[in-house]
This record gives C-alpha cells, structure tokens and sequence, in this order.
C-alpha cells in the first residue's frame, strides 16, 4: 500500500470525520463530533502570559501563605507590646508578578526599607503605608494616633523611630523563617522614592506579600516584597512534603543557635532554708531579737530552686569567705508546695 493518499482517500477521509461517521478506509475507528473535539479543545487549552511567568508553583505559594500567616500574628503581638495598643495584622495576599508592576503600585513619598537576609544573595523589601507611618508616629510621640493631613516624607528622628519598628519586623520574620533555614536580616537602606529603588530588573519575578494592619483609629497596608532571585536557593525547601517536615524537625543551624542561647542564658539561683507563716498581726509586732520557728530541721537539706522552682536539694557552707551550698540530691520533678 502506497503511504501517500490519493485525492479520493482524502476526500473520504474529511467526509467521514465532519459526518461523524466511519470513513471508507478500512480498520479506522469512528471520529469524534464537532461538539466533543471542541470541548477537548477548550479543556487543553490554558491561557499563558509570556510576559509574567510562573516561576514559583503553586504549592510553594500556599508555603509562603502559610508562613506569612504565622509571621502576621506574631508580628500583631509585637506590635501591640510596642505601641501599648491592640494591633491586628491579617495576611491580605500572596501575588507573583514583575517588580516593575510593584514600584508602581508603591506611592511617592512612601517608608521603603531595603534590607537583606544573610546569607541569601539578593536584596528585599519592606514597605509601609504613609498613613499607617504617621500614624504610628503619633501614637509613640504621645498622641492619641491620628493621621497626617498630608503625604510627606519623613524626618530624621521620625525615620529612626520607624526602624525601630522594621527591625522588630525583621526579627520576627528571621524567628518564621527558622523553619526554612537560619537567616539574619539587617537593613541596608531606607528610601522614600520607589523609583530610586533597584534590586531587580524591572521585568524579574518577585513575590509580593501584602498584610494589613489594623488598629483602634487607623489601617494601612505593608509589603514585603523577595525577588524571584533571593528565594532561587531556597525554592526546593518551600514545597508542601518540606514544610511539613520542617514542622517536627529543626535544623542543625537552628539547634545551634538554640544551643548557644541557652549557654548563655542567666537563672536566678536561690537556696531555701525554709518557711513559716505568720499573721498580719504577728509581723506587725516583729523586733529585733525575735526569732522565727522554720518548718524544717537545723540539720535537714536545703531546697535549692533554679528560676523559682525547685530543682535540687544541698547543704549549706563556706567556700573562704563566701557562702554556699553543696548539691546533695537531684529532683526529677518538683515537689508540690516547694515554690518560695
């Protein structure tokens, strides 16, 4: 059989399918309607902007949105402890788009922080409404927290004031990110027009997290914006399986920074020699000479507590000319009653 169709076979063969029915050509199996290969058609087909890529799937998206949920309740608490105020942040978004788009969506004057997250390469973003800025302003100057009247940029000790704030923000998304791997972010600069801020080229991907704050007389929204090229060597560590498992198991990085806090860590260490109760009246009529009946024996052990709570039992004695206490028993657990 030749492999060329001849012109007839052609003609049967298009006949056949825009019928429906079954061609003249043997052992060819009935074509599909118009009605069915259309809606094939419409399920294959996907639309797909050239112009703005998917670089980040959508699993690691719903990573970064549930990383930045916990990021905005801890930072809300943060905030509420610094600004003696009730402050709620809720995550607004999480978006992939160019950076260009983003420097357009930013006001001019804006609160614009770049900071970096060592030792990723690359830097971030973290920006702040003006509305909420001025706002937080007054409320740490002593004002009931109102608004500016009017978008300017800010002073010197304004601008120092709100880094505080920044930094407190970068620290409770360095203790987030503990789950991805331990980074120390730090501020590089601080500009207030977005269009002197280049840390990507205009058409590079980032990731754009959008929280809104909310307080008593005011809200506002902040950005944190991480190009497509900060997040490249960590991208694999923002899949769902490796959340997941970051979730029960630390890393050797952040078990030695655990480590190291804790050596250095100072407890309060206190020997009891023992206790008493006496009424209001009692104390009242206390003088000098007086003397006070313990609930323990001259010779018993003495309750030694770590941080208020009872950890170990001794004697106590001299070391030249200070006083101390030799650790004769170890407690496992702390007995009932033996808070100071």
């Amino acid at each position: 059989m030749s492999d060329i169709l001849s012109q007839d076979e052609v003609d049967a063969l298009l006949s056949a399918v825009s019928a429906g029915g079954e061609s003249d050509l043997g052992g060819m199996e009935e074509a599909p309607s118009g009605g069915e290969e259309e809606a094939e058609q419409e399920k294959a087909l996907s639309l797909y902007d050239f112009r703005r890529p998917d670089r980040v799937s959508k699993d690691q998206m719903r990573t970064l949105q549930n990383l930045h949920e916990g990021y905005a309740r801890q930072y809300s608490t943060s905030l509420t402890n610094f600004l003696r105020t009730f402050v709620e942040i809720e995550l607004v978004s999480v978006d992939q788009l160019t950076f260009s788009e983003f420097i357009m969506s930013i006001s001019n004057p804006s609160c614009i922080y770049v900071f970096k997250m060592d030792p990723l390469e690359g830097n971030a973003i973290m920006e702040i409404n003006p509305s909420l800025v001025f706002f937080i302003i007054d409320r740490l100057f002593g004002g009931q927290g109102k608004p500016s009247e009017q978008n300017r940029e800010l002073t010197l000790i304004e601008e120092n004031v709100i880094r505080r704030i920044v930094e407190r923000g970068l620290s409770d998304l360095k203790d987030i990110w503990e789950h991805i791997g331990v980074f120390t972010p730090r501020i590089e600069t601080y500009e207030t027009n977005p269009q002197f801020v280049q840390i990507a080229p205009p058409g590079e991907t980032v990731i754009l997290i959008s929280l809104e704050v909310r307080m008593q007389n005011a809200s506002g929204l902040m950005s944190l914006c991480f190009p497509y090229m900060v997040l490249e060597s960590v991208i694999s560590k923002l899949s769902g399986e490796s959340w997941m498992s970051s979730q029960s198991t630390a890393t050797v990085e952040t078990r030695q920074v655990l480590e190291h806090e804790i050596d250095t860590l100072e407890l309060p260490l206190a020997a009891v020699i023992g206790k008493t109760k006496l009424t209001i009246r009692d104390l009242l009529q206390l003088k000098r000479g007086d003397v006070l009946c313990l609930d323990k024996p001259a010779d018993s052990d003495l309750s030694i507590q770590v941080g208020g709570k009872t950890k170990m039992a001794g004697k106590i004695g001299l070391v030249g000319r200070k006083k101390a206490a030799k650790i004769t028993k170890i407690i496992e657990k702390e007995v009932p009653g033996n808070h100071e």
